[in-house]
């Protein structure tokens, strides 16, 4: 006679809390998106729910080898459609199924760019000179002001500000050549 136990294995509870970590970072996104296709905040938080509730039905579909997020908005997508539908036999709906499928592929498109502007950021800042990397993180990564960096270092703001402006061109440039598919190269010093 098998037997049975009621635990679940390791790496089952692991897989799940990677699942639910991606919904939970889903969450921004998809409500951005969602918003963008339901115009009342109401209707776009309910169906943000409803979505919520079947990603988690269709956890065991989940393809983890896949990016979370665009299989995420499809599901959303769906979700968004059925809504319109039955808000449309109540004549309640002033946007068709068209113009849905035209701000989601839109959405889809804006999510994929951003995606890739992201790495490509990535990408560039370890490709900075440390010092540099340093600054760039003291300044944006936590929100200190130049002023403070500049007295920090023992340089004036208005030097600390200009490297900080080449270094965010160098970033610019680096990110436009990662982009267009181009050699992301970083050139070091001040410029």
């Amino acid at each position: 006679m098998a037997r049975f136990s009621s635990e679940i294995p390791a790496d089952t509870d692991a897989r799940w809390a990677r699942y639910v970590a991606g919904i939970a970072k889903a969450q921004p996104g998809l409500r951005s998106f969602l918003r963008t296709l339901l115009p009342c905040p109401g209707d776009a938080d309910d169906v943000l729910q409803e979505t919520n509730l079947i990603l988690w039905q269709k956890r065991e579909e989940y393809d983890s080898t896949r990016d979370f997020g665009p299989w995420a908005r499809r599901i959303a997508y769906f979700q968004t459609l059925a809504h319109l539908k039955k808000r449309s036999r109540s004549r309640e709906s002033r946007f068709s199924e068209e113009m849905a499928e035209s701000l989601a592929v839109e959405c889809e498109r804006r999510a994929d760019a951003l995606e890739d502007r992201i790495q490509a950021l990535r990408t560039c800042l370890d490709k900075l000179p440390g010092d540099e990397r340093e600054l760039v993180e003291a300044r944006y990564g936590t929100g200190a002001s130049v002023k403070v960096m500049a007295g920090e270092i023992g340089r004036s703001a208005d030097a600390l500000s200009m490297h900080l402006y080449r270094v965010r061109q160098k970033l610019a440039e680096c990110i436009s050549k990662s982009l267009r598919g181009g050699e992301m190269e970083m050139k070091g010093g001040e410029g």
